[in-house]
Parts: structure tokens; sequence; C-alpha cells
């Protein structure tokens, strides 16, 4: 993920944040500093109300009503300061609630809409721990800044102008200097602590990357009994992560014992001062009392913005790497659209692909698909046969040379509409923890039942459906684990079936299938495929061979085109791949 520079990180956390300043997040926001001013005015004045009474019961001051009122006035205060709280808590929830939501959405939205590229590079498990990261940081961020420094300034302010006004400018001068002491202590900590914060949540995004893949391996783990090794991994990764996050720990506890150090001191150095005043006579007990209050009012809440200092650093931390997600650039969304006219007709020029250095998939690779043709593409495992299907999809741009559909380049064609055109059936079908016609509807979600019935019988897949208590409804199962590898894939034939497109490509369409049902499963993607431009990608060469053409692939070069009867009588790579595959058969 591309780093984002440290001056820039917080005018990325503002922009991420006004970009979810909706009109209902605003109204709540609005009625929080409200809540948050009424609260610290209040928070303010009741120490007022307690130097008078103080000094009514002293006979040292003039109050201005009687000590029972002020007694209600005080209390009514209090309880009217620490009401507003919750009802602020509850109004900021609503806030922060959408906020999260919103987020979530145009966080998972992005990271969808990124290439392929991005996704090959990444682990699923530190995606969603970076996600998950970037939401804690946002609601740090939110709860300090209502919780704390909106509060807290409100409160110093009101506060502030009262201490000003008991005529003692000692006071204010040492409240200045112990707020100083503490912007000194949170200025040189909040670098150490905010450094601490990121090596915490990275050692957390690399633990979670390594849970996550264990689970979603786990059939792996169990098959090989590798789970003490796997749990031996996570477990090294918890403790790295255990290691960084107590040494986020100890400095915010080092910081911490400073801070309260600053404030014994200054706490101490007001009350000696006031205690001289108030035996000198030049402040009444209830002044002793107020002063003592105001310190408490106001050098713990100087100290609580130090720390939501800190805090804001913590956040900004853990959201950094989701600015990283963030500031990914997403997979192109522009692009001609296909006409009604376009026939289907694929032309591959000279087409290189990598994927590193030294990881070429594809070298100059070249081939044309006449629009309603048959095209075979075979060749052994690591020979580039996949990387044709997610250079025709778009998943991948070729590095070098140009593909073309109905003699428009790809790239110039918006990667929906291209894909709107195309059904795959991939070698391994992945499906969604949902029904089964769920699944096949992915292809066309907008499909009534009897589209997807029709479907799923072009498939051979009706009547194993409809033996299933549930039927249609029936749930497959994280990653459709539920189901075997060829009902899997015949879901997959049913997707394909349902979406009607200008091309199919199927890829080892047929390859968890049996013999028998591989047999009528191909008569059925013939019937299937006979009006539309086909791509067949195999490695079992009977399931393409009776393609008007056939490519022949290897080290991602193409070393033989024609058909099977031709390339059979050529005796070249084809010719060896079917004499493999059919001990004992005679060339043609």
């Amino acid at each position: 993920m591309n780093p984002v520079p440290r001056l820039s990180r917080w005018r990325s956390v503002l922009q991420l944040l006004r970009a979810e300043m909706t009109p209902y997040v605003r109204i709540r926001l609005a009625e929080v500093l409200f809540l948050v001013v009424l609260g610290a005015v209040m928070n303010a004045l009741a120490p007022l109300a307690l130097k008078w009474i103080v000094d009514g019961l002293t006979g040292q001051g003039h109050i201005p009503l009687s000590a029972g009122i002020l007694i209600g006035l005080y209390a009514f205060s209090q309880w009217l300061a620490r009401a507003s709280t919750e009802v602020r808590a509850l109004r900021f929830a609503r806030a922060e609630r959408r906020i999260l939501r919103t987020m979530s959405e145009r966080m998972f939205a992005h990271v969808l809409r990124l290439p392929l590229r991005f996704h090959l590079s990444r682990q699923t498990g530190a995606l969603s721990q970076t996600i998950d990261n970037g939401l804690e940081g946002v609601r740090m961020i939110l709860h300090h800044l209502v919780f704390t420094v909106l509060p807290v300034g409100a409160e110093l302010a009101v506060a502030a102008v009262i201490l000003a006004r008991l005529d003692q400018p000692v006071f204010l001068v040492l409240f200045c200097a112990a707020a100083v002491c503490y912007a000194v202590l949170f200025g040189r900590s909040a670098g150490r602590i905010s450094a601490s914060a990121r090596e915490a949540a990275a050692a957390r995004v690399s633990a979670g990357a390594v849970i996550t893949d264990g689970l979603l391996n786990y059939e792996t783990v169990k098959s090989f009994g590798a789970e003490g090794l796997i749990a031996g991994k996570a477990a090294r990764a918890l403790e790295r992560s255990e290691r960084a996050w107590l040494t986020f720990h100890r400095r915010y506890t080092s910081n911490g014992l400073a801070v309260a150090g600053v404030f014994a001191l200054f706490l101490t150095a007001t009350l000696l001062y006031a205690l001289r005043d108030v035996q000198a006579g030049g402040l009444t007990v209830g002044g002793f009392v107020l002063v003592n209050t105001y310190m408490l009012q106001l050098v713990r809440p100087a100290e609580m913005l130090g720390f939501a200092v800190q805090g804001f650093a913590h956040g900004a931390a853990l959201l950094e790497k989701a600015l990283g997600l963030f500031a990914e650039p997403p997979e192109t969304a522009g692009g001609e659209r296909l006409e009604r006219s376009a026939r289907g007709a694929l032309e591959f020029e000279r087409v290189t692909l990598a994927y590193g250095a030294g990881r070429a998939a594809l070298e100059e690779v070249s081939f044309t698909l006449a629009a309603g043709s048959t095209l075979g593409i075979v060749g052994q495992s690591g020979s580039g046969k996949s990387s044709i299907v997610r250079l025709v999809l778009r998943l991948l741009e070729p590095d070098a040379g140009a593909i073309r559909l109905d003699g428009t380049p790809l790239a110039q064609i918006a990667p929906a509409a291209l894909r709107a055109a195309i059904a795959v059936v991939p070698q391994d079908t992945v499906l969604f923890d949902d029904s089964i016609a769920y699944n096949i509807a992915v292809a066309w979600p907008q499909a009534g039942r009897e589209d997807i019935e029709r479907a799923a019988r072009l498939a051979q897949l009706d009547e194993f459906v409809r033996s299933l208590p549930e039927g249609y409804d029936t749930v497959v199962g994280e990653r459709g684990v539920r189901l075997s590898g060829g009902e899997r894939q015949r879901i997959a034939i049913a997707r394909a079936a349902l979406r009607r497109p200008l091309i199919y490509v199927f890829d080892e369409a047929t390859a968890a299938l049996d013999g028998r049902t591989e047999e009528a499963v191909l008569v059925s993607l013939r019937a299937l495929s006979r009006s539309a431009t086909t791509l067949l990608i195999a490695h079992r060469l009977a399931s393409v061979m009776h393609a008007e053409r056939i490519v022949v692939l290897h080290g991602g070069r193409v070393v033989e085109s024609g058909a099977h009867a031709t390339l059979l009588r050529a005796g070249g790579h084809y010719a060896a791949l079917w004499h493999a595959q059919q001990p004992g058969a005679a060339a043609a």
C-alpha cells in the first residue's frame, strides 16, 4: 500500500472525516456541541455556588441568595452537567454509528474496485485487519474530539474567565505555567507514542493475516495434521504484537507518571499560596475552596487535553494503513459501452504479461477468435492459460501488445460493460455462504426463479438440487464447502448459462466432474455456446477437440495452432499431450 507522508496524514484524516459529514451527521454533531457547551458552563459555574455557600456559613462574605437555594442550584448544576453528558453520549452514538457504517461501506467498496494486481500481492487477513484498524482509529479520534477536546475546551474557557475575575493573577500565572509544562511533556512524548502505535498496529495486522490464512486453509491444515505448525506460527505473530503493544503502553505510562508529577507540583504550589492568602485575610475560605476546585477543573482538563493529543496520535497510527488503502488507485471505470451489434470477435496481438520481475506469464502471444466460433487453448500447468482469462476480463492489463474485441482495444471498453458480455466458468469455483439460488443469480441478480432453474437444468444440476430438503434455498457454506467440487463447478456452469453472454470462457470447466457427467455437461456446454463466441481453456484435450481451432501454449508462448486432426498429424506438443492422455490412440 502507498505510504501516507507524515506531514499530510492529518490532512488526509480531516478529508476522510469531512467526506462522512452527511446532513444527518451534522445535525447530530450540532446537538452534541450544544450539550457540550451546556455541560461545560454548568461545571464551571457550580464552584461559584459552593464558594458562596462556604462564605455564608463562615460569615466571611455576602451571599446573593439563601444557603438552601444555593445548595439547590449547586446540586442542580451538577445534575444538569451529568445529564447533558449522558444525553450527549446518545446523540453522539447516532453520529458515530452512521460515520462508521458509511466508512465501512466506502472502504469495502473501494477494496472491491481495486485491480487484481493489488489483491494478488495482499493477504485477505491483512486487508480485513487494516479495515478494522482504520475504523478503530476513526472511533478513537471522534471520541477524543467529542468527549475530551470540545467539553474541556469549553470548560477551560468559562473557568479561566471566572478565575481571572478573582483579582488574584498569581493563580492564573500558576495555571498557565502548568499548561506550558503539560504542552512540553505531551509534545515530547507524542512522536514516540505515535511511532510505537504504528509499530503495534502493523504487528496487529500481521498477526491477523496469519490467523485468517490458517482459518481459510483449515482443511489443508487438518489433512496434514499441521495444527501445531500453524498454531505456532500464529503464536509467534501474536507474541510480536504483544511486545509492540507493551512498548506502546510503557511509553504511555511513563508519560502519564511525568504528567501526574507536574499536576501534584502545581496543585501544591497553588494551595500553599491560597493558604497564605487565607491566613493573611486576602482570601476567604470559600475563595480557597473555589481556587482548589478550579485548579482541579483546570489542571485536570489540561491533562486530559494532553492525553487526547496522544489519543489522536494513536488513532492516526491505526488509521494510517487505511488511508494508504484509500490512496490506492481503483480500477478504471471509464470507457466505451459495447454496441448492440457487437459480435464477439476476439484478437490477441503480441501480448506479453508478467506478474513480477522474472515471472513472465505470456510472451508475444497472438491468435484470433472469429465471432460465433470456438477456440481451444491448451498447454501444461503454468503455460499461461489462466492468464489469458484474466486479460480477456481486464482483471489484468497486458504489459505489451494489444487485445481487441470486434476491432476495439479492450483498454477502451468500460470493464463493467466488457464483463457483462462475458461469462466465465472457472477452474476453481468459489461460492458465497448463501443459497444455491443466490449463487447462481450472482451472474444476473434480476433473474427470477424460473430463469435460475432453467440455467441449472442446462448445467445438469437441477435434479441434484431438487433432491435436497431445502432445494434451491440450501445454504452452501463458506466458499461452498458443503458441496463437492463437481457440484460447485456445475453451479458455475449454471451462472454462465443464466448470463447468456456474447462470449463464453470455459476455464477447465469440467475438470472436477466424473467421466459420465463430464460427457453430459460437454453436450450442454456445446448447445449453450452454439450461437456465441467460445473460448475453451483446458488441460484435458478431450474437452477441446471439437473446437474449430486449437492454440497450444508452452512456457507462455504459442508453439502450435490448428485443428485437432492437423495438430495430431504434426506430431508436436499437442500430439504428445494427446497420446499422454489417450494411451494407445492412433494419430488421425
